[in-house]
């Protein structure tokens, strides 16, 4: 997994000129070389920038096109670049609107940050916590609305249409609790979540589905059950290869029948950061068979620059566990 935030606190011109930067088939060549099957690769996070084009998002938001999506389709070549490959890519998306920015949240439609219940406006900053402001909710601790879920559908719809079945699966980052439990009384509208994800697989009817609502094993190995009725692989955001001193598998944790079962975690020192591996090849390779052995998978999240370059050590990591679980 690739958290791509080059346009992180960018203007339009800089993060077009990161953006540009990435050398697709050298990423992918580095890729192939860990024996790894899939990709998942952020299109864009709670910045509100994203590293393809989408003329709805851009209507919807009242931008041309470069200044909040990229001039260049960066998810569309490394598509075609993993597909030549044989490797498979899943999209990195938000299940929410972008919420570090209230003028965004407001353009799509979703529901906005309230204090006591009230709409905090657009001087507060949506990304507060109640700890600090008392009454805050942000966004995605509401309910979605119907608005929002027509306009998500319309720009999540553009990009699966575009990308067809070079695209094998998305994965939904803040479907919270909150959002979990407004899908019943939402199918009672016209514009629901159903919709939503009928969109989503517009391009590919048969792509896969995750929704993540936390690192806790319960949340995000959906133990409990699943977090969205369409779910077909369960989110698996964790920091460790074992919760309480129990390795993190499917057999002590399992996912719910018609699920599969997935483990995602940092080979950095966090989400996208660091340049040393926390982990040794060995290691590596003895978790990742074991879980495979259940019948799960694994991803890990590799720093990256916006050359689309990953640090040398953490790579001849990734190549030599490649090796070994090639071997066993």
């Amino acid at each position: 997994m690739f958290h791509y935030e080059c346009f992180k606190n960018h203007n339009s011109k800089d993060y077009n000129k990161a953006i540009n930067s990435f050398d697709v088939e050298t990423f992918a060549n580095a890729v192939e070389s860990t024996k790894a099957g899939h990709v998942i690769f952020t299109i864009g996070q709670h910045w509100g920038k994203y590293c393809s084009p989408n003329t709805t998002y851009e209507k919807l938001l009242g931008v041309e096109n470069g200044e909040w999506t990229s001039r260049r389709d960066l998810i569309m070549e490394i598509a075609k670049a993993l597909d030549k490959r044989d490797m498979r890519l899943i999209i990195y998306m938000t299940a929410r609107a972008p919420m570090r920015y209230y003028r965004v949240i407001e353009a799509m439609g979703d529901t906005l940050p309230t204090i006591n219940g009230k709409p905090a406006g657009p001087k507060v900053n949506p990304m507060s916590h109640p700890r600090k402001l008392k009454g805050f909710r942000r966004s995605e601790n509401q309910p979605p609305n119907p608005v929002f879920m027509k306009n998500w559908g319309d720009v999540c719809g553009e990009w699966s249409k575009r990308y067809g079945k070079q695209v094998s699966g998305w994965w939904f980052d803040g479907y919270k609790d909150e959002m979990k439990k407004a899908y019943p009384q939402l199918q009672q509208e016209k514009y629901n979540i159903d919709t939503w994800l009928t969109a989503v697989r517009s391009g590919n009817p048969n792509a896969e589905l995750a929704f993540n609502a936390g690192a806790h094993p319960i949340l995000s190995l959906c133990t409990n059950g699943k977090l969205c009725p369409h779910q077909t692989f369960t989110a698996g955001e964790q920091h460790e290869f074992t919760f309480k001193n129990k390795p993190l598998t499917p057999k002590n944790f399992p996912s719910p029948k018609g699920v599969t079962w997935h483990l995602l975690l940092p080979i950095g020192d966090g989400w996208g950061a660091g340049t040393k591996p926390r982990f040794e090849a060995d290691l590596l390779t003895r978790r990742i068979s074991e879980i495979n052995n259940q019948h799960g998978v694994v991803t890990l999240d590799v720093p990256i620059t916006a050359e689309g370059k990953m640090p040398d050590s953490i790579l001849s990591v990734l190549q030599e566990t490649g090796r070994q679980i090639q071997k066993n």
